[in-house]
């Protein structure tokens, strides 16, 4: 019988000493509505610019930013009716514990060291393809002009929005199931791989899976899904910095056409 007046740890580790209540079927019911529902949502929203989702010199970087807010609100959508609404996890369950300021800073500088080693990672492939790596989504996604507006945007959405929800659906829900079920190395790998693929950049996947597995293990000696959020928040900052400085200097974009 537990003791009511103990102190509750301050955070837990990833694993948990108990299992998320959710079956292979309700993680395969989230990828169906989360990539089925965004994938027939984002034509429908691009149908009224006349454009289709990778479509070069598309509807402007404005809209495209707001496209990539709804879809990550869809995705979070989904989450929450199915995991929490439905199966009643918690927030907790999820990752959502309180972070030790010294890991705020920890996770500063391995956001710091995940982008020269994440860029080693697609020139390393580079080198062993004989190609450079083709990112289409950088069509997409680069702005026609540089713009504070612009700029500001992306971090909102790359930065803050996008991080939230990916690490809630990669660690806090792919990862924990994995590792409470198979073990550490094959949530790590697993996860990682998952979320590279679903990234949807074939040329990316080796580099985008060694980002997830920094995300992976840095989850796990925090317990909290916090410390993820920041490391990937921050390297997306990082990332959409250099791209826009790219365009105000009017460097070529690797992996861009034209």
């Amino acid at each position: 019988m537990t003791d009511p007046n103990a102190p509750a740890p301050s955070s837990a580790p990833a694993g948990g000493p108990g299992r998320l209540p959710l079956s292979v079927t309700d993680l395969l019911l989230i990828v169906i509505l989360a990539l089925g529902g965004s994938r027939l949502l984002l034509p429908v929203l691009l149908q009224p610019f006349g454009v289709t989702p990778m479509d070069q010199g598309g509807p402007g970087t404005a809209v495209i930013l707001g496209l990539l807010a709804v879809q990550t609100a869809f995705l979070f959508a989904v989450i929450y009716g199915v995991a929490v609404a439905w199966r009643g996890v918690s927030w907790a369950d999820l990752g959502f514990r309180p972070i030790d300021t010294r890991w705020i800073r920890r996770a500063v500088m391995v956001a710091i060291a995940a982008f020269p080693l994440v860029s080693f990672v697609s020139y390393l492939q580079m080198q062993i393809m004989g190609q450079p790596i083709q990112n289409p989504q950088m069509d997409l996604l680069k702005p026609e002009r540089f713009g504070w507006d612009l700029y500001l945007g992306m971090l909102l959405v790359a930065g803050v929005l996008a991080p939230v929800v990916e690490e809630l659906a990669f660690r806090g829900l792919l990862y924990r199931w994995l590792r409470e079920r198979l073990g550490i190395w094959i949530a790590a790998f697993g996860s990682a791989l998952g979320f590279s693929v679903l990234h949807g950049i074939p040329g990316l996947i080796p580099a985008i899976a060694v980002l997830g597995l920094v995300l992976a293990w840095i989850y796990e000696i925090t317990g909290t899904i916090w410390a993820p959020i920041i490391v990937h928040g921050l390297y997306n900052a990082i990332v959409t910095t250099v791209l826009y400085a790219a365009v105000s200097q009017g460097a070529p974009l690797p992996g861009a056409g034209g």
